[in-house]
């Protein structure tokens, strides 16, 4: 029978002997085969006055040359681990990650861990509260087959997609450490449960956008609209800075909403701001104005709000021409501005990052129910859809700083007609 490999730092069993004729006191000897760090197994041996003493000794031997192999070791995950721990690791394998946006990393913190904030869901499902005590031996498909489709029954089908992703990624771990052997669990489990019907993209018309703005007008003037009561007293309503960043998002190509709060007065090109008298600005009279998008404002736990240096991962700086209404809004505001050379072109009362969150929280009122559905990101889908049927997805593709000939323009972003070319002159062939 084949005798069984040793794992690395191991030793086999420590045989000893006594020689007679040995010269000296120390006539007896213990040995074995320890197998080091570079996976080759080696003889090792030690002489002492007594076989006792010899084994003791060389037990000693052993220990301290183990210790390298230990250190190697050191914070594997095992089989017997808690996957609450695998979890940690893979969280702390993130942050070593550059590319790795800290709202990302957030984001996965709150699929595992419940939150303590008192206006969240006391009974989310969350990933450690759920699997963390199991062993990580104990992780098989079963369970995380079961676990996401107890989320997906409960029609949160994205929430499961998210927590799935993060299953495989710590698995994938534990195979790593060697905890696991074979297959990661996740390769077994169903993807169709996770599944949800895609929605068909639903571009607001230009009309349609036109009349919210009346309604956001109307809402300034302490009018009653569908869903907000009319206001009587109070600080005046501030609808121009809602309206302001509506057209800019339309203007500078139906950016992402978050970057229209991320705009720098220092990055506006074509317009001297120093000038007292500036050129004619209309429909059909404009100077040709630039306008660099290069950041967006994001939210990070701890940190607050503040204005991100780069586009989303993977999007280089780019730059727009602007239309004639976004240069008149530019120029008001400079000028209610004190004409900054430099700085962010909408801020909060105190001069600071405005929070997207707040102002949205504002809009949501300001458009009533008659346009719930309306919100920044429905000018990007009405933008990229306009340029699309003028000329063409590639076109639409880049102003929405797309790659060239992305899949994500066409699904995500321009509304599909309902009209099909005439092709009638095909057709006809068949009973000619």
């Amino acid at each position: 029978m084949p005798s069984v490999e040793l794992k690395i730092g191991q030793w086999g069993t420590i045989s000893s002997k006594k020689y007679s004729d040995r010269a000296g006191p120390k006539k007896c000897r213990a040995w074995t085969k320890y197998r080091d760090t570079d996976g080759v197994s080696r003889p090792v041996d030690c002489w002492d006055t007594t076989e006792p003493k010899a084994r003791a000794k060389l037990k000693d031997i052993l220990e301290a040359r183990q210790a390298p192999a230990k250190a190697a070791k050191e914070g594997l995950l095992t089989p017997n681990t808690r996957f609450s721990t695998a979890l940690d690791m893979w969280l702390d394998e993130l942050k070593l990650d550059e590319t790795m946006a800290q709202q990302t990393l957030d984001g996965y913190e709150r699929q595992i861990d419940k939150s303590d904030d008192k206006r969240a869901d006391p009974d989310a499902i969350k990933i450690r509260p759920s699997l963390g005590n199991y062993r990580i031996r104990e992780i098989d498909t079963a369970v995380v087959d079961n676990y996401l489709k107890s989320i997906s029954k409960l029609g949160h089908k994205r929430k499961a997609r998210w927590q799935a992703t993060i299953l495989r990624e710590t698995l994938d771990l534990c195979i790593r450490h060697g905890a696991l052997t074979g297959t990661n669990p996740m390769s077994g489990v169903s993807k169709r449960t996770m599944r949800s019907r895609k929605k068909s993209v639903k571009a607001e018309a230009w009309t349609t956008l036109q009349a919210m703005r009346e309604t956001v007008d109307k809402w300034g003037r302490g009018e009653e609209i569908p869903g907000t009561p009319a206001y009587k007293h109070g600080p005046r309503r501030d609808s121009q800075e809602i309206l302001d960043v509506c057209d800019c998002t339309a203007g500078a190509g139906g950016v992402r909403p978050h970057e229209v709060f991320a705009f720098l007065w220092d990055e506006v090109e074509g317009i001297d701001f120093d000038e007292q008298e500036w050129p004619t600005i209309g429909p059909d009279s404009c100077p040709e104005v630039w306008l660099t998008i290069s950041g967006t404002v994001v939210t990070v736990k701890g940190q607050g709000c503040f204005r991100q240096e780069w586009l989303k991962v993977g999007k280089k700086p780019y730059r727009v021409r602007v239309p004639w209404y976004m240069v008149q809004i530019l120029r008001r505001r400079w000028e209610e501005a004190a004409r900054p050379s430099e700085g962010l072109v909408f801020v909060n009362r105190n001069g600071k990052v405005k929070n997207p969150n707040n102002f949205n929280r504002t809009f949501r009122a300001a458009r009533g129910t008659e346009y719930a559905h309306i919100n920044l990101r429905s000018y990007r889908k009405r933008v990229a859809t306009a340029t699309a049927e003028e000329k063409g997805i590639d076109a639409a593709g880049l102003q929405l700083n797309h790659v060239l000939g992305s899949r994500v323009t066409a699904e995500h972003y321009v509304e599909k007609p309902r009209d099909v070319p005439d092709n009638r002159d095909v057709l006809n062939a068949y009973i000619a």
